[in-house]
């Protein structure tokens, strides 16, 4: 067992980054920090997005659920909540003007629950607001026929597909966490992570998660033939994490990593709506944890891309449309040119805060990300755009409502171009006749947990991201702090009340011991850090590749592999030598072998300096060349670049 030091740091990333001669001789972007580049994020204009604006999200989600659970509220399309005594709960409908508003059973889990959520996230207690317990009444939802909780109360899970089912059910659990005195429903959270379980296995035993839904009364998956949702492993996963949390039954530990087989090994992105979100920092967390070798570059790919196999184009928008930049933003990337949605955009921020945790080397890339998401999707709310460019730009109700609630429910969508205006902020309810506005309630009632993820900082265009916001147990704080600016800057790092040992996970150092109140954080030019507050005094070990305070896991070592002098479909002939930079912060295991893998055909390499290929041993044409790098322990870490090769 060693210390963590200073010069334990200095010897990681010496002595045991091979080939370290060639990398300090640099080429275009050395590495040698051991962050990861993600191919989607490196594609906006600029790390800073243009026309950065802090957007206080808070602020929103508190006045969200001001409007929301008013009932004496006075406006149009007010007020929106209503008592369902058919099924002892309250409701309110997808959309302002929804018609469905005031139908008992019309309601939906995925706004209903995900403002019960988004409240408690943000500091308000929904067991017991204004002298009503909120949460007991999310019970509706569980169908006691079928043992699981469904997206309507009184619903069926008959022909419901996939992600109306499980992420209702991930929404359920994660509140139920945060009131474990609340008995009903945790007996509820645990019924249907047990019968979601038998319905792994009898997927399991197909070979597949690729189905439309899956019918509890029948007990059998079904295809509807006209679309199919793979990433139904992933929600899985993430719900079977949270039973294996609650129970400690390890059939449940055993079903996440099944299941996170299937979406890593998935030919292709097998994103569908929001459940693939989980994936990354899930499966980050299983290889830093429990050892595994998940691709975390290909999922994270699978999620931004935009090259889902089951709905084409689902995924992360880049560019900007008109005045405004909508990097990072969620959605299509090809629908009419392109057509981003707020729920998706505030989901994946809250699915994706605790990636840079488990795996630090996508600290930097999440930290752009980060920051150009909290800028862009301000525009879904009314006030933060033209007029002229909003759905509502004709209807005084819809303006009186925006008025009203002080503009706190955002638009659904944002079309790239629509009405002769670009952008477009709407939806589709006023396109398909569903409400009489695009302002959208189920989309409002996330803006909570991306509230819970994105915080500001002292210094203008820092920002704070919280990696435990998914966590309701978690036994530290972890928080994620990214430097755009080309200069070092200073930033005012608030703690908790008591004294504080600081260690930043993606350096593997203590940086500050025995602070207290405000400490003066420096971090370099585009620096990114991962900051662990401790107890002072906190006893820090390393062992096996992994970090304990006290006894508890805090961090594990880190392996990372990045090509210096080759950009996406950069044209090659001939003999090419491949500059890579190997960062490993385990001084116990060394790089054992490289492997580069073209069409099929992999060459092995011991060396670093000895890494190249010939284009001429291959068809010319548009060829991915990956590169594993692979360590005494076993540990593997990938990158991938597509090259076109000519002779």
């Amino acid at each position: 067992m060693k210390k963590v030091t200073v010069l334990l740091l200095v010897f990681c990333l010496l002595l045991q980054t091979i080939g370290c001669a060639k990398v300090k001789e640099g080429g275009p972007g050395m590495n040698i920090t051991g962050q990861k580049e993600v191919a989607r994020i490196n594609r906006y204009d600029s790390v800073i997005p243009e026309n950065y604006k802090w957007f206080d999200y808070k602020e929103k989600a508190l006045l969200y659920d001001n409007i929301v659970f008013d009932e004496d509220a006075l406006g149009p399309y007010l007020p929106l909540i209503w008592q369902d005594k058919t099924n002892s709960t309250f409701g309110f409908a997808a959309y302002v003007g929804d018609a469905r508003t005031g139908n008992n059973g019309s309601q939906e889990a995925v706004a209903t629950v995900a403002a019960v959520l988004s409240a408690t996230l943000i500091g308000i207690d929904k067991s017991r607001q204004n002298g009503v317990n909120f949460v007991k009444q999310l019970h509706a939802y569980y169908s006691e026929d079928e043992g699981i909780i469904l997206n309507n109360p009184g619903g069926s899970s008959a022909s419901t597909s996939m992600w109306y089912l499980i992420y209702p059910a991930i929404l359920f659990t994660q509140v139920s966490l945060r009131y474990p005195q609340e008995e009903q429903i945790r007996r509820d959270a645990l019924s249907t992570i047990e019968r979601w379980y038998e319905a792994f296995l009898i997927m399991k035993e197909t070979e597949s998660f690729n189905y439309t839904g899956f019918n509890f009364i029948t007990m059998e998956p079904y295809d509807n033939g006209v679309w199919k949702e793979p990433d139904c492993a992933a929600g899985l996963a993430l719900l079977f994490q949270m039973g294996y949390e609650m129970t400690g039954d390890e059939k449940y530990a055993r079903a996440v990593l099944e299941c996170l087989d299937y979406v890593n090994a998935f030919d292709g992105s097998a994103l569908y709506e929001v459940l693939l979100y989980f994936a990354p920092g899930l499966a980050a967390r299983m290889n830093a944890q429990r050892n595994t070798d998940y691709d975390i570059d290909n999922l994270l790919g699978d999620v931004l891309n935009g090259n889902s196999i089951p709905r084409g184009g689902w995924g992360s928008i880049v560019g900007t449309w008109g005045d405004y930049n909508v990097n990072g933003l969620m959605g299509s990337t090809t629908d009419g040119g392109g057509y981003a949605f707020s729920m998706n955009t505030f989901a994946a921020g809250y699915a994706l805060s605790s990636l840079a945790k488990y795996d630090t080397s996508y600290a930097k890339a999440m930290g752009i990300w980060y920051l150009n998401v909290s800028s862009n999707a301000r525009y879904f709310f009314s006030g933060e755009t033209d007029l002229s460019n909003q759905s509502a730009s004709k209807d005084k109700a819809a303006q009186e409502f925006i008025e009203i609630s002080k503009d706190a429910v955002p638009y659904e969508g944002i079309r790239r171009s629509s009405n002769t205006k670009t952008p477009w902020i709407g939806g589709d309810p006023t396109v398909y006749g569903w409400a009489n506005t695009d302002l959208s309630l189920y989309s409002g009632a996330h803006t909570g947990l991306f509230a819970s993820v994105v915080d500001k900082t002292d210094v203008n265009k820092i920002l704070k991201i919280n990696c435990n916001a998914m966590d309701a147990g978690a036994d530290c704080a972890v928080w994620l702090l990214y430097n755009p600016y080309d200069s070092s800057k200073k930033v005012t790092y608030e703690l908790p009340e008591g004294s504080w040992d600081l260690f930043n996970s993606v350096t593997k150092q203590v940086i500050a011991k025995d602070v207290s109140g405000k400490y003066e954080l420096k971090l370099d030019a585009d620096e990114a850090a991962v900051i662990i507050e401790l107890p002072a005094g906190s006893n820090i070990i390393h062992r096996n590749g992994h970090y304990y305070a006290n006894d508890i896991w805090i961090a594990a070592d880190s392996l990372s592999v990045s090509i210096n002098n080759l950009r996406n479909n950069e044209k090659v002939s001939g003999k090419v030598k491949l500059n890579l930079s190997i960062v490993n912060t385990d001084p116990e295991n060394k790089t054992e072998q490289i492997v580069v893998e073209i069409d099929g055909t992999k060459m092995y390499y011991t060396d670093v300096n000895d890494v190249e290929f010939n284009t001429e041993d291959f068809s010319e044409g548009s060829k991915n060349v990956k590169v594993s790098v692979i360590t005494t322990d076993h540990k593997t870490d990938r990158i991938s670049i597509r090259l076109n090769f000519s002779r």
